[in-house]
């Protein structure tokens, strides 16, 4: 009875010790990020150079959200711990499947299922949702290798602006069996079969 009473206490203080240490690691990245965002404030209040370098490459030209974040994550991890579950597993994780491919504007219109669902085909932010001229309604998610990748005729969402999504992850319906997709990278649209594997 004893030793089943101190496993349990020895379990309890073990659990609040990590509970300690994660909220000390997101308080310590929390007061990194802040000593950055002052720093390059003093920076940019005294240095004319580094003013128009940040203005340029934040302001003028699109900043590269998903690049940040793989930086970040490179440096100082991710933001939120993770958090541990056992025995469970991913109920959606597919691959694009279609049965033919046309060029469609400035990108490709697929043939797919009715009600077809959509798999992420990479990992990256949502920067943009919403309605397109000649797509319907798009998801747009900035990848992490910098391309931007259009989901065009998507309903029943399953991400919000600004989510980090996941490769093989469940992005939303088609409203019929056309999928239209788009890839762009520095203003420049790519070739569909470059991204696209069978």
């Amino acid at each position: 009875m004893d030793s089943e009473i101190s496993k349990y206490l020895n379990k309890k203080n073990n659990n609040e010790k990590k509970k300690k240490s994660i909220l000390i690691s997101f308080f310590n990245k929390v007061l990194v990020c802040f000593i950055l965002v002052i720093i390059c404030l003093i920076l940019m209040k005294n240095n004319n150079d580094f003013k128009n370098f940040i203005s340029k490459n934040v302001f003028h030209d699109n900043i590269s959200f998903a690049y940040i974040n793989n930086l970040y994550n490179k440096y100082f991890g991710n933001v939120l711990p993770k958090i541990e579950t056992e025995g469970t597993t991913t109920v959606f994780n597919e691959k694009l499947a279609y049965s033919n491919y046309n060029k469609y504007f400035d990108g490709y219109k697929l043939d797919v299922a009715n009600s077809y669902l959509v798999p992420i085909i990479e990992s990256g932010i949502v920067v943009y949702s919403g309605n397109m001229d000649n797509y319907g309604n798009v998801v747009i998610i900035e990848g992490i290798d910098g391309v931007d990748i259009w989901y065009g005729n998507i309903n029943n969402l399953n991400v919000k602006l600004y989510d980090y999504v996941t490769k093989g992850n469940f992005l939303g319906e088609t409203v019929d069996n056309t999928l239209y997709l788009v890839f762009e990278k520095d203003k420049e649209y790519l070739n569909f079969e470059d991204y696209i594997k069978d």
